[in-house]
């Protein structure tokens, strides 16, 4: 069966259907990570996954699903939300910003949606710079992400578990 963009993952009340969303989300990132649009980014050092978060903040932040996205919702979950959430270095924004293209380009092509098209226009060559300098900016970041920041600039692993005891146990000891 093929994949139905337009389906429906929120419930009467407009909240996200957890039952829904994920096979949502997963179907569709399957679809793109096998897309020539996701090989193209591969070529390029690139490996897809930034998508699936951007989408996952569109539904659960701003109750959107890729057909529903407006540019400025588009804007919303780049410029404002992925700086407060996201821990990751203001050097991977140019990474975030062409795989969104990618993943837009994919959905104009695959599924001919009519909000593509204004999508990609916010990811123009600004969208990396702006995206780096809000990434950057610690007055951006949300308090869990400012003591991630803060662990990951003292020389923590952060990704493991152990990483983590350390840094927390250094931060209240000081």
């Amino acid at each position: 069966m093929a994949f139905n963009i337009y389906q429906q993952v929120f419930g009467e009340d407009g909240l996200p259907l957890e039952k829904r969303v994920g096979p949502y989300l997963d179907q569709l990132m399957e679809l793109f990570v096998q897309s020539p649009e996701a090989q193209q980014l591969r070529s390029e050092g690139i490996e897809p996954g930034g998508a699936a978060m951007i989408l996952d903040f569109g539904i659960n932040y701003l109750g959107v699903t890729p057909p529903d996205m407006s540019p400025d919702n588009l804007r919303e979950i780049l410029f404002d939300i992925v700086p407060r959430k996201v821990s990751t270095s203001a050097d991977d924004a140019e990474d975030i910003v062409n795989e969104l293209r990618a993943f837009w380009t994919f959905l104009q092509r695959e599924f001919h949606l009519e909000n593509a098209t204004a999508c990609l226009k916010v990811l123009d060559e600004r969208a990396a710079r702006e995206l780096k300098k809000k990434l950057s900016d610690p007055a951006n970041f949300g308090i869990a992400k400012s003591f991630v920041m803060m662990g990951m600039e003292r020389g923590f692993d952060l990704s493991s578990e152990e990483g983590i005891n350390e840094w927390m146990a250094t931060y209240n000891t000081e």
